[in-house]
């Protein structure tokens, strides 16, 4: 990875030895003279379109400047356009520099020669333009949704609800970490297609769905005729379907549910 200390130290050594001042790399290289003040404080990190710049007035190639590291290996692979994919490691020095849209590439490139995956890219999500993070949240199957629990952050409520479109009842569990980045009416749409026999993921989606979604669940139960795992949604239950559930109680004089839903009502 590269060194931003290290780089900012050799600028700023380059610099006074040559007896320029910031102003004046600032004016050669085409920036601000805070942006060369930040450089040497290690604050942030030149564009990687500036590097060449940069060295150039410096009187260095592009290793004195970088340091000879990996770090150092990957801008020359991006500045001289090679046609070898960056490595995922590659791929993360080189995202502070790059603006969205050539990291985007850079990341394609990699992609598709099966160099990177969904962990790679959750270090990346930051730099990456938003539209290719939803791309990429599309083509995940629903085998890999726990994947995406770290790249969720990133992804627009569209894609969110696209995911949410592969959950069945097999792996309604998997939607859990992602229900805190997922609209209400995404889960409620989720809740409604999956079988009754897939309870434990329902109840701990049960802080993210509407009442109304929830009203439905305590309307299938009775019509099922078995209340008793509905006690483990019971907080998130409005006065009037705890009543509901109360005089199903009442008719079918289960008095031990009703000792256990006392609590609630």
């Amino acid at each position: 990875m590269l060194d931003m200390n290290k780089v900012a130290k050799n600028i700023k050594n380059a610099r006074t030895k040559k007896n320029m001042t910031q102003l004046e790399l600032a004016d050669i290289v085409g920036v601000s003279y805070q942006a060369v003040s930040n450089w040497e404080r290690g604050n942030s990190m030149p564009d990687i379109g500036k590097i060449s710049d940069i060295a150039k007035a410096l009187d260095l190639d592009v290793t004195e400047l970088l340091g000879n590291d990996n770090g150092s290996t990957a801008v020359k692979k991006v500045l001289e356009k090679s046609s070898e994919p960056l490595t995922s490691e590659e791929l993360t020095d080189v995202a502070p520099m790059l603006p969205p849209m050539e990291l985007t590439e850079e990341v394609r490139k990699t992609s598709e020669n099966d160099q990177l995956n969904i962990k790679a890219l959750v270090g990346l999500a930051p730099f990456l333009d938003d539209e290719y993070l939803d791309e990429i949240a599309s083509r995940v199957d629903e085998a890999n949704l726990k994947d995406l629990v770290a790249l969720a952050p990133f992804l627009s409520e569209e894609a969110l609800t696209n995911i949410s479109k592969k959950i069945t009842s097999s792996n309604v569990r998997d939607l859990v970490a992602l229900a805190p980045f997922m609209s209400e009416e995404a889960l409620d749409d989720v809740v409604s297609r999956i079988e009754g026999d897939s309870f434990d993921g329902i109840k701990a989606l049960a802080p993210f769905l509407s009442k109304k979604s929830l009203e439905n669940i305590v309307d299938k139960a009775i019509e099922k005729g078995d209340v008793s795992e509905l006690t483990g949604i019971a907080c998130f239950l409005g006065r009037k379907t705890l009543k509901k559930i109360s005089e199903f109680l009442l008719k079918t004089d289960d008095t031990k549910s009703m000792s256990k839903f006392a609590q609630f009502m």
